[in-house]
C-alpha cells in the first residue's frame, strides 16, 4: 500500500481557517515518519510566498496563534495523561519547523523597509510559547526564551551591542578588537569571548545574569555599580533599590530552558512561582507567606502544567487553584492564573 504524502493544501486550509480537520492535522504532525517531507513542503511553499510576495508586509504570525489555539481549545477533550504528550510534542516540532522561516522573513521585512545600505534596524520576536536560536553578524549564537525581543543595528561594521528584552542564552564569539555588550533597561552586561545568560523581563523586579564560562562585567545603567563576575556565579539586580547580590548556582538550571528542560535545584517557593509564569505564560500568586524550607528539587520535561503543579502539590505540601483565561470588563484577554496555598487554607 502507498504511503500518504503530505496534503499541503489540507495545512494551508487549516492554518488559515478554511477547514477545521484538526485530525488530519494530528495525523501528520504526530508522525515521524512523515517530518522530513513535511519540513521540506513547508520550506518549499515559503520559498514561493518570497518569491510572489517580496514586495508585500504579509503577516504570518497567524499560523503559529492557530497552533497555540488549536492546542489549547481542545486540551479539555484529551486525556491529560495519554495523548496530550504526543499532540505537545508534535506542536512543539510544528513550532520548530513554521517558527524559522517566519523568523527570517519577518526579520527580512525589517530591515528591507528601514535599510540604508549603510546600517539596518534588525528585531528578532520570541513569541508565547517559543524559543528562537538566532546567530549576529560577528557570529555570536544564542537562544531567545518566550516572549522576549532582541535589538541590533546590522550592516557592513556591526558594534556588537544588542538591546534585551526578556530572556537570552549567548555564546559570545571571541574578538579581542571589540567588545560584546547586552544593554537592557537596567544594566549593561559587557564580554569578550563567553557564555551566559540574562532575563530582563520588564514586568519582574529583578534582572538575573548566569554566567557560565568565561568572564563578564555588569554596570548598572547609572554606572554606581560594577561588577566582574566568574563562571557559576549569579548577579541578580534589584530594579527598585539598585542593588546587586552575587551566589553561586548550579548554572544549568538557569539555562536548560533552551533544551526544554524546566530544573530547579532546591528552589524555595518564589522562585518556583517566578519560572513557572515565564515557562507556561502565566501567572502565579502567592496566597501565604510560606516556610523557607519549601524547596524543590526536580527537572521537567514536556509536562504539562497541571502534571507541574500536581508533583508540587504532593511534594511540597501545599494545594493551588486556578482561574482560567478570561476576559476583561475592559474588552481584554487575561493570562491564566496559578494561586498557591498552604495545606491550611482548603
Amino acid at each position: 500500500m502507498k504511503e500518504e504524502k503530505v496534503d499541503f493544501d489540507k495545512l494551508k486550509d487549516f492554518f488559515e481557517g478554511r477547514n477545521n480537520d484538526f485530525e488530519y492535522i494530528k495525523k501528520v504532525f504526530c508522525d515521524r515518519e512523515k517530518e522530513d517531507e513535511l519540513k521540506k513542503v513547508l520550506w518549499r511553499q515559503w520559498y514561493e510566498i518570497l518569491k510572489e510576495d517580496i514586495e508585500s508586509e504579509k503577516d504570518l504570525s497567524h499560523i503559529l496563534y492557530r497552533i497555540h489555539y488549536e492546542i489549547n481549545s481542545r486540551k479539555e477533550f484529551i486525556d491529560r495523561r495519554g495523548k496530550i504528550h504526543n499532540i505537545l510534542r508534535a506542536f512543539t516540532r510544528i513550532a520548530a519547523v513554521l517558527f524559522i522561516p517566519l523568523l527570517i522573513y519577518s526579520g527580512y521585512q525589517f530591515i528591507r523597509s528601514s535599510g540604508t545600505g549603510i546600517a539596518m534596524s534588525v528585531e528578532i520576536t520570541a513569541p508565547a510559547w517559543a524559543r528562537v536560536q538566532f546567530t549576529l553578524p560577528d557570529g555570536t549564537r544564542g537562544w531567545l526564551n518566550n516572549r522576549s525581543v532582541l535589538k541590533y543595528e546590522a550592516g557592513i561594521n556591526f558594534n556588537r551591542e544588542v538591546i534585551l528584552d526578556g530572556e537570552a542564552y549567548f555564546d559570545v564569539a571571541k574578538e579581542k578588537r571589540k567588545q560584546f555588550r547586552v544593554k537592557t533597561d537596567e544594566v549593561i552586561i559587557t564580554a569578550l569571548g563567553t557564555k551566559f545568560n540574562v532575563a530582563s523581563y520588564n514586568n519582574e523586579k529583578n534582572v538575573e545574569v548566569v554566567l557560565e564560562e568565561g568572564s563578564l562585567i555588569l554596570t548598572d545603567k547609572d554606572n554606581r555599580y560594577t561588577c566582574q563576575m566568574k563562571p557559576s556565579e549569579l548577579v541578580i539586580y534589584d530594579k527598585t533599590s539598585g542593588h546587586l547580590s552575587k551566589d553561586t548556582v548550579q548554572t544549568n538550571k538557569y539555562t536548560s530552558w533552551k533544551e526544554g528542560r524546566l530544573v530547579f535545584r532546591n528552589d524555595p517557593i518564589d522562585v518556583i512561582a517566578r519560572r513557572l509564569e515565564r515557562w507556561y505564560n502565566i501567572e502565579v500568586e502567592l496566597k501565604d507567606i510560606f516556610p523557607d524550607d519549601i524547596r524543590l528539587r526536580a527537572t521537567f520535561i514536556d509536562e504539562d502544567l497541571y502534571e507541574v503543579l500536581e508533583i508540587l502539590k504532593r511534594s511540597l505540601n501545599i494545594d493551588y487553584h486556578i482561574n482560567e483565561r478570561s476576559l476583561g470588563d475592559d474588552g481584554v484577554f487575561y493570562k491564566k492564573k496559578v494561586i498557591l496555598m498552604s495545606k491550611k487554607d482548603i
